[in-house]
Formats: structure tokens, C-alpha cells, sequence
């Protein structure tokens, strides 16, 4: 392949980042713009300058750059990496600890070889945190929601997918048997996935997958060592923001964003401001936090009282004491804390707030009654 086909195929993958920057900032985030106005004018908020982004420009334009340079870095390891010679001479990123003690006057076949295993792997993942990155920034860009963060979330995924990957990689090789564990094979069996030749066949692919959810990659590798375990307190619950109904993947990552990890975070979030710094609907993001506060008060029970059609804590203090004695009789609630609960949300006047500015946010039609009548006689 000719070099300026290579440079061509490289400005075609990486001119998207700074056209989606341009696009977004000179088209949509106008309407963003009106959006925010329109919640400060009905919210009556004495000093909007607390949520608006100082100097937009300069740091969408600093994000961009970041991400672009990367890009640049890492598509021109897939077109030149081999013509540059980088495998030729052997380096710790791509060697490892497998290259320690060799001759490269005696041992260059083996060295080329291992390092263009992990040449492959480490642009596997970039490629699979390329992919990711590029349909969040769509994702991002049609909810008017692309700001700097997003793109700086991309380069340090890129970035740490990489190196991740390169981890695996050197770890398949010093302990072939690692990978046929990842497969659930707790006794690999023979000429299976134990090898150098096989491990570099299997972990183009496992790299790939890694860019793409580099923190599940990351999880099963401190799970394999007991001294990395987090040890977990039997008296907390564990309440991942997969428990809240409508969150994706892309909606999970924008809010941990915003420093939002878990249930607890969501359910005792100051509202307000999260309403300026997210893309999302006032009704949206308030079902979200009801939705929190109830897996918060319920944990895994929260199950049975979908069941029943309750999806938030608003829904469960409109039931008298009679409606909760039958929800006792087909759930794994008592009564006690059923009743203990709506006793300590009835209390709770925040989340009558939320509802009240759910109603006024949310309201974009004033209907009228006589315009509609008049409307139907014609």
C-alpha cells in the first residue's frame, strides 16, 4: 500500500473528531443553550453564571486536540507500525518481561515475532475504543450533549484499554493457562488455548473486546488476584447504577461523569445542578432519582415491587395501610418495613420537589381549553 493512500485512509478516521466539534459547537449547542435558559427562567435561579461553562471554546478545542494527536498516534501504528521497524528492536512496552536476557543478534525471529503479537493486540484495542468512542460521540452529538468530557473520555479510554490490553497479553504468555480460565474452563484441556501460538491467535480478539469495555477487563484481572480483591462488607450493599430501569451503558458512563457511580450517589444527588451539567429530560432524570431513592430503601427487594407496578418511592406513598398489607401477602417485604419506608418518605419533602419541578420543567404545551374547543367545532 502506497504512503499516501495510508495517509489518506488515516485523515479519513480522524477527521470526524475535530467536524463533530465544529458542527456541534456552531450548530446545536445553540438550541443546548436555549434549553438551559428556558430551566433558569422558570427555576428563577438569581445566578445562572454557576452553571454555565467558562470559556467553551478553548476547552473543546484543548479536548479535541487530545483525542485527535492520540488518534493520529495510534492509526499510524495500524498503517506504519511494521514499515517503522518498532518490532525490529526490542522494547519493554511491546517485549515485556519476555525479551529480559535475550541475545537480539541471536534471538531477532523471536523477538519480531512477540512483539508483533503484541503490536496487534494493542491496536486491536485501540480499535475497539475507537469504535466506542466514535458512536458516543454521535450518541452525544444528536442529544446536544458534547462537551469537552466526552472527549477527553475517549482518549483516556483509548489510553487505558491499550495499556490493559498489553497486560493481558504478556500475562498469556508467562501463564498460558490464564486465558482458558477466561473462557470458563477451569482445567484447560490439552493443546487448548495453552500455548504462545494460540494465546497470540485468541487475544487480537480479547484485546478488541477490552477497548470495548475495558473496565470488565479490569475487574476479572484484580478478581485473579486475591491480594487486588476489594474485600466487601456484608453489612453495604452493593447498588450499580444497572439496577436503575432505562440506563445503558452510554447513559451509565455519561453520569459517572458527573461523579454519579452507584445508587447512593443518584439518590442523594443535588438535582439542580445535574439538571445544566446532563442532557437529559427533567422527567428523565428525576425517574431516575426516585427510581435510586427506592433501590436505596429496598435493595434487591426492589424486584418484587416492580412486580406490582411500583417503580419509584412516589409511587409507593400514595399506598394506605391497607394496600400495603396486601403487597406484604405476595412479596418477601414485612410489613414493618414497608410501613417504616413510606413512614420516612412521607417525611421527606425533597422528594415532593422533585415532582413539583418534574410538572413545571416538563411543560412545554399550555393547552387551552377554549382554543381546543373551537378547534373541534371547526
Amino acid at each position: 500500500m502506497e504512503i499516501a493512500t495510508k495517509i489518506s485512509i488515516l485523515i479519513a478516521f480522524v477527521i470526524f473528531i475535530p467536524i463533530s466539534a465544529a458542527c456541534y459547537f456552531y450548530s446545536r449547542n445553540t438550541q443546548r443553550q436555549t434549553e438551559v435558559q428556558r430551566y433558569l427562567k422558570i427555576l428563577k435561579i438569581k445566578n445562572p453564571d454557576l452553571f454555565q461553562h467558562q470559556h467553551p471554546k478553548l476547552s473543546l478545542s484543548v479536548a479535541v486536540f487530545f483525542v485527535t494527536l492520540l488518534s493520529v498516534c495510534f492509526w499510524g501504528l495500524i498503517l506504519f507500525g511494521e514499515d517503522s521497524g518498532i518490532t525490529k528492536s526490542a522494547n519493554y512496552l511491546l517485549g515485556g518481561a519476555s525479551i529480559i536476557g535475550l541475545d537480539p543478534a541471536n534471538n531477532l525471529d523471536k523477538i519480531i515475532q512477540y512483539q508483533s503479537g503484541a503490536l496487534l493486540t494493542l491496536t486491536m484495542a485501540f480499535l475497539g475504543a475507537y469504535l466506542w468512542g466514535m458512536q458516543n460521540i454521535a450518541r452525544r452529538y444528536s442529544m446536544n450533549d458534547l462537551i469537552p468530557a466526552a472527549y477527553y473520555n475517549v482518549g483516556v479510554r483509548m489510553i487505558f484499554s491499550c495499556i490493559l490490553a498489553l497486560v493481558f497479553y504478556h500475562l498469556s504468555n508467562i501463564t498460558p493457562d490464564i486465558l482458558s480460565s477466561m473462557f470458563g474452563n477451569s482445567e484447560p484441556e490439552p493443546n487448548q488455548l495453552n500455548t504462545s501460538s494460540s494465546s497470540q491467535m485468541v487475544m487480537p480478539v480479547i484485546a478488541f473486546l477490552i477497548g470495548l469495555f475495558p473496565q470488565r477487563g479490569l475487574k476479572w484481572l484484580t478478581e485473579k488476584f486475591s491480594m487486588f480483591t476489594q474485600q466487601s462488607n456484608p453489612s453495604v450493599r452493593d447498588l450499580p447504577l444497572e439496577m436503575i430501569e432505562g440506563i445503558n451503558m452510554y447513559d451509565r458512563v455519561r453520569l459517572q461523569e458527573l461523579g454519579i457511580d452507584s445508587c447512593y450517589d443518584l439518590a442523594n444527588t443535588d438535582y439542580i445542578p445535574y439538571l445544566f451539567k446532563s442532557p437529559y429530560t427533567p422527567r428523565i432524570l428525576i425517574n431516575w432519582i426516585l427510581q435510586a431513592k427506592l433501590c436505596v430503601y429496598f435493595g434487591e427487594h426492589v424486584k418484587d415491587l416492580r412486580e406490582h407496578g411500583i417503580h419509584t418511592v412516589w409511587q409507593l406513598k400514595n399506598y394506605d395501610e391497607t394496600a400495603l398489607k396486601e403487597l406484604v401477602k405476595t412479596t418477601s417485604l414485612t410489613e414493618d418495613t414497608l410501613m417504616i419506608v413510606r413512614r420516612q418518605i412521607c417525611e421527606d419533602s425533597e422528594i415532593e420537589r422533585l415532582i413539583e419541578a418534574q410538572l413545571k420543567l416538563s411543560q412545554y404545551w399550555n393547552k387551552q381549553s377554549d382554543e381546543v374547543d373551537i378547534f373541534v367545532k371547526q
